[in-house]
């Protein structure tokens, strides 16, 4: 796969210094990247089916079935969720048309027209989850009855099995991520070695912020959590009742992850526009065969 992507970025290289050339030797490693952490995917479930000795193909073939049972239903919520956007840009522009950039009242439109297409994709997800948790029962039964295991599995090693499986699957995305980096870094002619040392400043940059963030998110899961059980106590199971108290917890959590956001994001900028200024000062490789696409953007 590496080798796919550097022959594509390096010709690319040699050729004019265009914008377009850049952003197709980009997207060529982009769908690099993409086709690499398929095949990382594909080999975890064959290694998963080989944890529960069960035949790789008859469980491929359960998991082909649920693709197709699934994809009407993931199509309709498709649609409806890009309703759902369009609906919200329009919203936001007319905020943004309303009143000034930066005004309190201006954040608060948005604020407003973002929640409202959070229950709008909500009630999307909510509209077709009975239909794919059928998918899902379904695919279970077939793995169930046709796919039995071959040989008696013990839970302990199983569970040992999937976490080494699960641990060569990290491995190979993140082996795939290095060689997408190193394309990009090709294809705008720059020295992979000084980019990933501004990638490193970049990470450090955002580990606090990340880390703060990620405590906010965990903090407003929690609240969720808890208003979603009260609602629970209070209402009886499939009442609009209790449908309505859910909602309303989902929607209170969701502006609650927004604000956290929102505080993270001046940071996360800051920490995005060094890394722009840093990796635009590397040299091209020494190898390269041209200087053609420094000053581009990485």
């Amino acid at each position: 796969m590496r080798s796919i992507m550097l022959a594509c970025c390096l010709a690319l290289a040699a050729g004019p210094a265009s914008g377009e050339g850049v952003a197709v030797c980009r997207d060529d490693a982009r769908s690099g990247f993409r086709l690499c952490k398929k095949a990382c995917k594909d080999a975890f479930r064959e290694a998963k089916d080989t944890c529960s000795k069960r035949d790789h193909e008859c469980v491929d073939a359960c998991r082909a079935a649920r693709r197709a049972c699934r994809a009407p239903f993931l199509a309709t919520f498709d649609a409806a969720v890009a309703v759902c956007d369009q609906a919200l840009a329009a919203a936001k522009a007319l905020c943004r048309a309303q009143f000034a950039d930066g005004s309190p009242a201006r954040d608060a439109c948005i604020d407003q027209a973002q929640g409202v297409a959070f229950a709008c994709r909500d009630a999307a997800r909510e509209a077709v989850a009975p239909d794919l948790r059928q998918c899902r029962r379904a695919y279970l039964a077939c793995v169930a009855d046709t796919c039995p295991p071959e040989l008696p599995v013990d839970p302990a090693l199983f569970r040992a099995c999937k976490l080494d499986a699960k641990d060569l699957l990290l491995g190979c995305i993140a082996t795939c991520r290095e060689d997408f980096q190193l394309a990009k870094d090709t294809c705008l002619d720059r020295d992979h070695a000084c980019v990933e040392a501004c990638r490193a400043e970049r990470s450090e940059c955002r580990a606090p912020i990340v880390a703060v963030l990620e405590d906010a998110l965990a903090a407003c899961g929690e609240v969720r959590q808890t208003a979603i059980d009260t609602c629970r106590a209070l209402y009886e199971p499939d009442t609009p009742e209790r449908d309505a108290c859910i909602d309303q917890a989902q929607l209170a959590a969701f502006r609650c992850r927004d604000e956290a956001r929102e505080a993270a994001r001046p940071g996360l900028a800051a920490c995005r526009d060094a890394f722009r200024m840093c990796a635009q000062a590397c040299p091209p490789p020494v190898a390269s065969p041209s200087g053609a696409f420094v000053g581009a953007e990485p």
